[in-house]
Formats: C-alpha cells, sequence, structure tokens
C-alpha cells in the first residue's frame, strides 16, 4: 500500500495537464443510497466521494459532469470505451480481469428478496429450480450474474428496466423474487411509501465491496491517481465520514427526547445522554435528524448506523442491536380542548379516526390491537391534524404531546394512558461489540450517578415542561 501511494504521487506530481482526471467519463445509474438522481441533481454516498475525490486531486469537475445510464448502458461503454469510469460496481471474479479497479467506496449485500406473505424459504439456489420461481433481475446486474454463475436456469429470470420497475414486479407478485442489493431495494421502498415489512430477504447472493470500474486500457497512471488520492482520504478519515464507516447516530424530530436546536444542532435529552456516555467512554459519533420512517431504515440497512429514540418491539428486536435504555415514554391518547369524546381504553377507539406517524412503535401498537391508524410523515403534523379536526384522537407519548401542543399553541386533554416503554440505541448489526459495550457500561454509570435524570430535568426546563 505505502508503495503504491508514494508511485502514485510521484506520478502525479509528473503528470502533464493534459493527463489530469478530467479526461476520464463518469457514468452512474439509479442505485440509491450510493448513487441516485432526485430533484434532478445526482445524490448519494459515492457521488459525495467523487466530488470529494475530484476536489483532492484538484480535478475542474463536480458531480454534474457525471453521466447518468440505465445500468446495461453504462456498463456497456465501461467495457467498450477507454477512458470510462462505470460505478458503483461490484467487484467479482467474473468481472476482474474486464476493468482497472479504484476503492472500494461501500460494501453491499445482494439477496433474494420475497413477498413475506409469499413464505418463501431457500437453503440454496438448487430449490430455485425445483419450485421454478420467477425472478426479476436487471441486465448486467450482480444479482444477475450470480444467479447465472450459480447455474440458475435464464428461462426463470424475468429482466426489468430499472430498479423501481423490478420492485414494483415484486410488489404486484409478476414475480417470486427479485434478485438485488438489499440496501438499495429497501431504500427504494422507503422513498416510494412501501411498507417494508411486506418484503424479506430470503437468501444471500454476495458480500461484496463496491468499486469504480475503469476500462481496461485506460491509461494505468490516471487509475493511480484516483487510487491514491482515494487512500490519502480514508487516511485522513474523510472517506469514513462520507460512507458512514464511522458510526452515525440518526434521530427525528421528536421533543423532548430529540429535536433540533436554536444553534441548528441535534439536542434533547437523549442526545445529550449519548454525547455524555460517548464523552465518557472515549468514543465519538456523528449525530444527523430527519424522519423517523427514514432514520430507521436507515440504522437497518447502512452499516455502523443506529436510530434513536427507539422503543424495543419485539418486531425489531432481531433486526438491531440495542443500547439502553436512554429514558423512559408514557405512551396516552389525546383529544383536542374542545372535544366531548370520552374513552378509558384503546377498545375505546373502535370507529373513530386515530392518528399516528409512519413507522412509530406507538401507531404500531395500536394497529395491533385492532384499531385502523391514519399515519402522517412526522409526529409534529399530527397536532395540526387534530386542531382541524382530521383526525380524532391523537396516540403518542405524553411528554411529546404536551411540548408539541405547547409549541403549536394548542391546547390538549388527555383520555387515558395505556402504556410506557423504555427508548433506546438501535444499532445496525456491524456496529462494533466493544463500542457498544462501552457506550453501555458509560450509559449504565450516568444512570446510577444521577446525570441521565440531571439532564433531563435540565432539557424539561428548557422547553418549560415540568417533569
Amino acid at each position: 500500500m505505502i508503495a503504491r501511494l508514494i508511485l502514485a504521487l510521484c506520478l502525479m506530481l509528473s503528470l502533464p495537464s493534459a493527463l489530469a482526471l478530467e479526461r476520464l467519463t463518469f457514468i452512474t445509474e439509479e442505485y440509491p443510497p450510493y448513487n441516485y438522481r432526485q430533484d434532478g441533481r445526482l445524490e448519494g454516498i459515492a457521488i459525495e466521494v467523487l466530488e470529494a475525490l475530484f476536489e483532492a486531486s484538484d480535478t475542474p469537475l463536480d458531480r454534474h459532469a457525471v453521466h447518468y445510464y440505465p445500468w446495461a448502458r453504462g456498463y456497456d461503454l465501461a467495457l467498450t470505451e477507454p477512458g470510462t469510469v462505470l460505478f458503483s460496481t461490484t467487484r467479482t471474479e467474473q468481472r476482474e480481469a474486464l476493468f482497472q479497479w479504484v476503492g472500494p467506496i461501500a460494501r453491499d449485500s445482494v439477496t433474494l428478496l420475497a413477498r413475506r406473505d409469499s413464505n418463501i424459504r431457500l437453503d440454496s439456489l438448487d430449490a430455485l429450480a425445483e419450485r421454478d420461481y420467477r425472478i426479476a433481475v436487471i441486465r448486467e446486474d450482480i444479482g444477475a450474474q450470480r444467479l447465472l454463475e450459480g447455474g440458475v436456469n435464464d428461462d426463470q429470470l424475468r429482466p426489468a428496466i430499472s430498479n423501481l420497475s423490478a420492485l414494483k414486479m415484486l410488489k404486484h407478485a409478476r414475480v417470486d423474487l427479485w434478485a438485488y442489493s438489499q440496501n438499495v431495494a429497501f431504500w427504494l421502498m422507503e422513498q416510494h411509501d412501501i411498507d417494508t415489512r411486506q418484503f424479506e430477504p430470503v437468501h444471500t447472493l454476495s458480500e461484496s465491496d463496491l468499486y469504480f470500474a475503469v476500462h481496461r486500457d485506460t491509461d494505468p497512471v490516471l487509475v493511480e491517481t484516483m487510487q491514491a488520492t482515494l487512500d490519502d482520504l480514508e487516511k485522513r478519515g474523510q472517506l469514513a465520514r462520507l460512507t458512514g464507516s464511522g458510526v452515525t447516530f440518526t434521530t427525528e424530530e421528536y421533543p423532548p427526547f430529540n429535536y433540533l436546536g436554536e444553534e441548528r444542532q441535534v439536542d434533547g435529552l437523549a442526545t445529550r445522554i449519548l454525547q455524555r456516555a460517548l464523552d465518557d467512554a472515549g468514543h465519538s459519533a456523528s449525530f444527523r435528524l430527519m424522519p423517523w420512517a427514514r432514520a430507521l431504515a436507515e440504522a437497518s440497512l447502512r452499516d455502523n448506523h443506529c436510530a434513536y429514540s427507539t422503543s424495543l418491539t419485539a418486531a425489531r428486536e432481531a433486526q438491531f442491536q440495542w443500547v439502553g435504555p436512554l429514558a423512559s415514554n408514557r405512551w396516552a391518547a389525546f383529544v383536542s380542548i374542545g372535544s366531548p369524546l370520552l374513552a378509558d381504553d384503546l377498545d375505546d377507539l373502535s370507529g373513530l379516526t386515530v392518528g399516528s406517524f409512519r413507522e412509530d412503535a406507538v401507531g404500531q401498537h395500536v394497529e395491533a390491537r385492532g384499531i385502523p391508524v391514519t399515519m402522517a410523515s412526522q409526529e409534529r403534523d399530527n397536532v395540526q391534524r387534530l386542531a382541524a379536526g382530521l383526525i380524532d384522537v391523537w396516540v403518542t407519548g405524553e411528554l411529546p404531546a404536551r411540548v408539541l401542543s405547547a409549541e403549536a399553541g394548542v391546547e390538549l386533554r388527555k383520555l387515558f394512558d395505556f402504556h410506557e416503554v423504555d427508548l433506546y440505541l438501535a444499532c445496525h448489526p456491524s456496529v462494533s461489540a466493544s463500542f457498544l459495550a462501552d457506550l453501555q457500561h458509560a450509559l449504565d454509570e450516568q444512570h446510577a450517578t444521577g446525570g441521565s435524570a440531571q439532564i433531563e430535568a435540565e432539557v424539561l426546563d428548557a422547553l418549560g415542561v415540568t417533569p
């Protein structure tokens, strides 16, 4: 590694301007969260890595120079046109000699996905032929290649024109399985409001790294320049920050536990408790705030990501590693102050319009009792929906209800309490066990010495809410 880096840096210093990286043609596709287009702009982990690579190598290009093509077309161009760079590309034995490689950018898991109600179970690829399953694939994608390498009959493959098309084929039962990146598939479901709980991975086809794939006849000096720059980004820790290989704590706007503070920093009593535990344990993490459904999906799908403040439910328990509890949350049912409704328990809500928000454990708990729940995209919307009469009852945590209603100037009346749960940090299985053990120990010490209680009192006082 050191010898290669020194050689490449020497080559970079001697490069004439005619051999700069702008001579390369960069091609990508729709493969979120690594690379995708949103509102006409290219986004994603790999896009950000490439822009950092441009900046570090003084290349006068940015994401607007990247071409956006369907995968099969981009793959063909990378095979036939010198100077072409295709990403994000899985590096496999079959592809090894076809390209020069720069990376890795990230790690990806390719699986066979099925609808949960299909009850498909696979011990091996041999079972695919035995049952004659129909499998959605993208032409030249790693999923299709892995199946063919495994001896799956080509007649069972159903090529789709795009990943979204393949997802819809699976959703509407036009195929039995979809061979694709698990991370990308569940990201797409989330972005298109498709319930991720309807699907499950039933067989892993590969665990591989993603790379920039460079046409094999491209000047090797340029390839070494890219790799040396990427290695330097990794050495400085910038690559970890871009790819999420450093630990990221993701949360939502759910005061008083977590919210965006006055200086646009993530704040809240759970946030402060976590930050103090990190400090005491000698660790660090980056904090991000986004809609809850996306935060939970990122913790489920992305390496070294965690979500908080999360209820530990039976459905979630096996998905994550858990640290906590951070705080306690008492669930209750609320109506607007002028509502004539009376109720003593959840059974009394039958026939009423009950509001919660997507992927929230409170709403899921109420739905499990057989009571339909209308979902908002975020908890704050439910205050206004209740005030406008769009919902009859709001089921939520008591402290969030008090904070959000005071913020909106809406008076509430509590009907009843119906549950109390502890809130946790839920982490992807890839997060280091020693990191989590250190964090749990620091958190236990904080609870034992009264530090957590002090933080809670400070935050509630600042928000004007009495404990």
